[in-house]
């Protein structure tokens, strides 16, 4: 007999399926073991049906998963891009709207004086709203699509 799952498990779940494996792992493992059991058979079971439970939890969780998805999250390529391909200015702004990118390492793969530059953009910029936070990363992530598609 399996044990009831919780909305908060099956929300948990369902979110998980927009991340990497390599980061679902991670996450589970840090859960509790009790929890981290029935998420981890809720995901199983997710994984095993015939279509992409990733698109449909997209779209169930739109604003709660945007940032944290592959498709919409940042990976080291597309920082090294988007530090070549945007000015300072713009480049801090993405930077602070994925507040979970580490901005020092960021800085640290420029070039001293771009490095500098973007620097002092960030240290201007103060708390971002929500959407306008939201608005960069659609942009961004449309930024990036474009140069993939090229």
């Amino acid at each position: 007999m399996t044990t009831p799952t919780t909305q908060g498990q099956r929300k948990t779940a369902l979110l998980l399926m927009t991340m990497r494996k390599e980061d679902r792992r991670r996450l589970l493992s840090r859960l509790p073991r009790v929890m981290a059991v029935s998420v981890r058979r809720l995901v199983d079971e997710l994984e095993a049906m015939p279509f992409s439970v990733a698109d449909l939890a997209d779209e169930l969780l739109a604003e709660e998963v945007w940032g944290l998805t592959a498709r919409n999250s940042l990976e080291l390529d597309q920082i090294v891009a988007l530090s070549r391909r945007l000015p300072p200015a713009w480049f801090a702004r993405a930077l602070v709207a994925w507040p979970g990118v580490d901005r020092n390492f960021c800085l640290s793969l420029l070039d001293a004086p771009r490095a500098a530059e973007v620097k002092r953009e960030l240290d201007a910029i103060g708390p971002m709203p929500d959407k306008v936070a939201d608005a960069i990363k659609a942009e961004v992530v449309a930024l990036l699509a474009s140069r993939e598609a090229a």
